[in-house]
């Protein structure tokens, strides 16, 4: 007990002057951390017209499913609808008050109740990152940053004016990822590149949605771009770059040459660009934006790719699915607000023809797309117009979303993996009410 005594009395002795140095040293760095939180109480009704494709609580709405004809003629899909939710209450929490000279460190946290573990809400992570910025750098003011962590994809940062969950998806990117994002600004723009990992919003494949495509890839997404703003306009354009390994191994033997766990060099690339403009003036704003493309499904854009080639059992073949997707999007006022979005997106298919052999209609199995979409989608359309009623931090909000999309038969999928014969359109009709306190 007597040499405990003294190892402690000999580590306080050291300990103490040390943690007054290390105080010494982060007053002259001005460490001063100033915590904010922020937030909201928010719960949800909600009726449809028809089964529909969403997430968590019928919450993130993707689209109406496509008609099912029994026996006795009925559509089985019809089946109109009402749910109450408050899952997507949030809590987050910003942190800054570092710097030393021209560079400073902020961060951010946020969670929300969204993660359903049978009946049960949990907590789950959407952002959590630190930002390192350099102010007033060179002649003319520059900054530079560097964010470290999980947040927004840059494709999805420009959110359309509406109060559902999914914020215009699937016609509008969404996606937050762990990331490592450098952006340079020069007076009014700002150049962007990092590097962007799946982990919550993942690519599909012959597995079905998984990190590992990129994971055993090795080359990680890619994003590059650039923004103007100015004058109320606020332009940008970026290019997203996604290189999967749809296989790294086999699963199976194949030609009863290879036996399980040989390894593969399967591998699909795809480009896909944006173009984003916004003009706000008092309390008028509007935005729009569009992608074209390629796979996109990790992005929840409906699409994905397709298996091409075969022949050779260690390297299949793969083509990208195009699509067009869309949105343009206004608020106006501020206690009394009026929103309206609409959303269009165009199935386009392969660049190439696809070489069928002797069959008529490409395989559905070989076609991987978005899990929460259909491989059938020629077209979709959507509308919300919102009202919404703002006292202080109380909002009552109600939105109508109306939503069409053109089917085709999915046993008719020709050579461009586009359902193009026995086309038709099916419609659902949404109403939600919103109630929220921001904290």
């Amino acid at each position: 007990m007597k040499g405990l005594k003294q190892i402690a009395l000999a580590l306080a002795a050291v300990l103490i002057p040390a943690a007054g140095l290390i105080a010494q040293s982060e007053n002259s760095v001005n460490l001063t951390n100033h915590i904010e939180p922020y937030g909201f109480f928010r719960t949800s009704a909600i009726f449809d017209s028809r089964d529909s494709k969403a997430g968590s609580e019928d919450l993130f709405y993707y689209l109406p499913m496509d008609k099912e004809i029994n026996l006795n003629g009925e559509d089985i899909h019809y089946n109109p609808s009402f749910k109450m939710s408050a899952i997507t209450t949030r809590l987050g929490l910003k942190v800054s008050g570092f710097r030393y000279g021209n560079f400073s460190v902020s961060g951010k946290l946020e969670a929300d109740f969204y993660l359903m573990v049978g009946s049960t809400a949990s907590l789950r992570l959407r952002e959590a990152f630190v930002n390192l910025g350099w102010d007033n750098v060179g002649y003319n003011a520059n900054e530079f940053s560097l964010k470290v962590g999980q947040a927004w994809h840059p494709f999805s940062a420009d959110l359309p004016y509406c109060i559902n969950v999914e914020t215009g998806s699937p016609f509008n990117p969404f996606n937050w990822s762990p990331q490592i994002l450098a952006g340079a600004k020069f007076g009014n723009w700002t150049l962007s590149a990092g590097v962007i990992y799946p982990m919550q919003f993942l690519p599909t494949g012959p597995f079905g949605p998984s990190e590992n495509y990129v994971k055993y890839g090795l080359i990680p997404e890619l994003y590059a771009g650039v923004s103007f703003e100015g004058g109320g306009f606020l332009a940008r354009v970026g290019a997203d770059f996604l290189s999967l390994r749809p296989r790294w191994r086999t699963a199976s033997i194949l030609a009863s040459l290879f036996d399980v766990g040989t390894k593969t060099t399967d591998r699909i690339s795809m480009i896909s660009p944006m173009a984003y403009l916004q003009f706000s003036s008092g309390t008028f704003k509007v935005n729009a934006k569009s992608v074209l493309a390629q796979g996109g499904d990790h992005l929840r854009l409906m699409g994905g790719y397709v298996l091409t080639d075969t022949t050779n059992p260690l390297s299949y073949g793969y083509e990208p699915l195009m699509s067009s997707s869309s949105f343009v999007s206004f608020s106006y006022g501020s206690r009394f607000q009026l929103m309206c979005m609409a959303g269009y997106m165009k199935a386009l298919g392969t660049n190439h023809m696809i070489d069928l052999g002797e069959a008529t209609n490409l395989s559905p199995d070989d076609v991987y797309y978005f899990s929460d979409g259909f491989k059938n989608i020629n077209q979709m359309f959507r509308a919300t117009p919102t009202i919404a009623y703002n006292l202080g931090k109380l909002t009552f909000g109600v939105e109508y979303d109306w939503t069409c999309v053109e089917y085709g038969s999915m046993e008719s999928l020709n050579n461009h993996a586009l359902a193009v014969k026995d086309r038709h359109m099916i419609m659902n009709h949404r109403v939600m009410g919103v109630l929220k306190y921001n904290l």
